[in-house]
């Protein structure tokens, strides 16, 4: 798994490229969300585009990352969701729980209006 973050527009986007599979994995994602909730950086994008495939531990931290950034008062969003991806969230219904836009611009705007 790669991970790259970039502040866009006052939001802190995550990149994740590869399989999001296990703890090793969120160690690194969970540790640099926690550090910008800390900071007040509570506006928070995952761009999937390049997310190969998840098992239900890396949509155990999709949705701990979604808890803890609405517990410090913000809002989290997800973008470019893979289809196969897309399907789990409707059938596990975590789709009705997360925003999801179809881009990361979209993702920006919702975000910047949160």
């Amino acid at each position: 798994m790669d991970i790259k973050t970039e502040q866009k527009q006052g939001v802190l986007v995550f990149y994740l490229n590869g399989n999001l599979l296990g703890e090793h994995a969120n160690e690194p994602v969970m540790e640099t969300l926690r550090n910008n909730l800390e900071a007040g950086h509570n506006k928070v994008l995952f761009n999937l585009a390049e997310l190969k495939f998840i098992n239900s531990t890396g949509l155990g931290m999709l949705l701990t990352a979604l808890t803890k950034t609405r517990n410090a008062g913000g809002e989290l969003t997800l973008t470019n969701v893979p289809e196969q991806m897309n399907k789990l969230l409707v059938m596990t219904k975590l789709k009705d729980i997360f925003n999801v836009h179809e881009s990361e611009a979209s993702g920006l705007d919702f975000l910047k209006s949160a």
